[in-house]
C-alpha cells in the first residue's frame, strides 16, 4: 500500500503573533540601546528607590489591541521606557498621562508622532500568513512596515473563506416549487 506524504502543519497564528511582538519589543529595545527614552535611565542604573534597574520595556503609542491594525508591530509606533515611565507609578507615566506622552513625543520624535497618527485607523488582514511573513521580514532587517505594501499582498493573497449563497438556496426552493406546481 502507498502512504500519502504528511503536509507539513503549519505554524500556529497565535504562536507567529507571539513571535511578533517579541521581535517588535526587542528591536525597540536595541533602537534605543537598552535605555528609556524619556528620562535616560538604562538597565542597571539606579531607579527612584535606590535599585539597579533589571529592564526597560517596549510600550506601544497606539494600543496593540485595535484589530486589524498592522502598527502593532511598527517600530515607528513604540518608545522605550521604564518601569517608572512605563505603567502607573507616577505622574509622567505613559499610561497614567497620555498628554505627557504626546507632548514629549512631538518635541522629541514628531516624526513617529505624525506617522502614528496618519496611519492609526489602517487595517490589513492580521490572518494572512503572507502579511505576517513580511511583517517579520521587515522587523528582522530593521526595514519600517510599509502599510501600502501590505496591502497589496492583502488584495494579491486574499484568504480563502467559504462562501455561502443563501440566494442560491432560496432559488433552488423556488424553483422545486415551480417544476411541481407546473407537473400537476
Amino acid at each position: 500500500m502507498h502512504k500519502r506524504p504528511r503536509k507539513e502543519k503549519l505554524e500556529s497564528l497565535p504562536k507567529i503573533r507571539k513571535r511578533l511582538f517579541k521581535i517588535w519589543s526587542e528591536k525597540c529595545r536595541e533602537r534605543a540601546n537598552h535605555k528609556c527614552e524619556y528620562c535616560g535611565r538604562g538597565k542597571g542604573d539606579l531607579n527612584e528607590n535606590g535599585k539597579p534597574l533589571v529592564k526597560v520595556d517596549a510600550h506601544h503609542l497606539q494600543s496593540r489591541k485595535i484589530s486589524g491594525n498592522p502598527l502593532k508591530w511598527d517600530l515607528r509606533n513604540s518608545v522605550c521606557v521604564c518601569p517608572l515611565h512605563h505603567k502607573f507609578s507616577c505622574n509622567e507615566s505613559f499610561h497614567k498621562s497620555p498628554i505627557i506622552t504626546i507632548a514629549w513625543l512631538i518635541k522629541n520624535h514628531p516624526e513617529r508622532f505624525n506617522y502614528v497618527l496618519e496611519h492609526y485607523n489602517d487595517t490589513v488582514d492580521l490572518d494572512n500568513r503572507n502579511i505576517l511573513g513580511e511583517i517579520e521580514k521587515c522587523l528582522n532587517n530593521n526595514e519600517p512596515l510599509n502599510i501600502d505594501k501590505l496591502k497589496e499582498i492583502e488584495k494579491n493573497y486574499p484568504r480563502k473563506s467559504p462562501e455561502i449563497k443563501i440566494n442560491s438556496l432560496f432559488e433552488e426552493e423556488k424553483e422545486k416549487k415551480e417544476s411541481s406546481s407546473k407537473s400537476t
